[in-house]
């Protein structure tokens, strides 16, 4: 069990942030590659469109603690046994000093050591890695991304903290959102094979398409969802342990 207490120290100059903003944006040539793993963790939005180039699209803006550290926001790419990886990192985070006091306390059991964020109003709130005692290093996170592919790529999407809305999605699309939720529209009209899960939250959709429902609805206990339509060779699986999933006509 896991008992997380906020603190406000100080007013969110919200105005000012707003128009601190720094615009992104990056291509990256993947012809070469057959599949495309993309690694998101702060972005409180990722949105991923598909095109008929051979280039991945990053753009967007960045906030972080009002400009004040957007410089130290990078997306880096790697490519290895024929996967292409693109990846946002930001530098220096755990150094940082920010507006929020907290309190962590973890049971003994708890193994957790990953950092928490928590979204307020549009703003992403990061805590840095949670350990035991008082510590003040919350830093104002505000990211969002549209991320556009190409339309015959294999997709693998790690958006950790944020929400991932799927616009059009590629020949194959996996998404693992753990905490922020995922949005996908649907085209009835096309071929795909789909599945959705969550553990913490609940799966919405207003597809005519038949849905079979598993797994439990009980709190805590994961539910997943899966469909057909005009069977073909298109694929999409999206989780969120934590967030809602919903399933929506294009």
């Amino acid at each position: 069990m896991k008992r997380i207490i906020y603190t406000i120290a100080v007013m969110l100059a919200v105005t000012a942030g707003a128009m601190a903003q720094t615009k992104i944006s990056e291509t990256f040539d993947v012809k070469s590659f057959d599949e495309l793993n993309l690694v998101f963790e702060y972005p409180e939005l990722v949105q991923v469109k598909v095109w008929d180039g051979k280039e991945v699209k990053v753009e967007g803006t960045v906030d972080i603690q009002g400009g004040k550290f957007d410089e130290d926001f990078k997306i880096e790419s790697s490519a290895r046994n024929g996967v292409f990886t693109i990846e946002s990192t930001i530098r220096g985070l755990r150094n940082r000093k920010g507006n929020f006091s907290v309190y962590t306390h973890s049971d003994d059991d708890d193994d957790d050591k990953t950092s928490v964020t928590v979204s307020r109003k549009g703003t992403t709130i990061n805590v840095g890695s949670k350990r035991n005692g008082t510590y003040s290093n919350g830093i104002c996170i505000s990211i969002e991304l549209v991320v556009t592919v190409p339309r015959d790529i294999k997709v693998m999407l790690d958006a950790r903290y944020g929400l991932v809305e799927v616009l059009e999605n590629p020949e194959m699309l996996e998404v693992d959102a753990r905490y922020g939720g995922v949005d996908v529209k649907i085209d009835e009209s096309q071929s795909l094979e789909f599945d959705a899960s969550t553990q913490w939250g609940q799966i919405f959709t207003n597809l005519d398409v038949p849905i079979k429902m598993g797994g439990d609805d009980g709190i805590g206990k994961w539910m997943k969802a899966r469909a057909s339509i005009k069977k073909g060779d298109k694929r999409l699986s999206v989780e969120s342990q934590y967030g809602n999933v919903y399933l929506r006509k294009n």
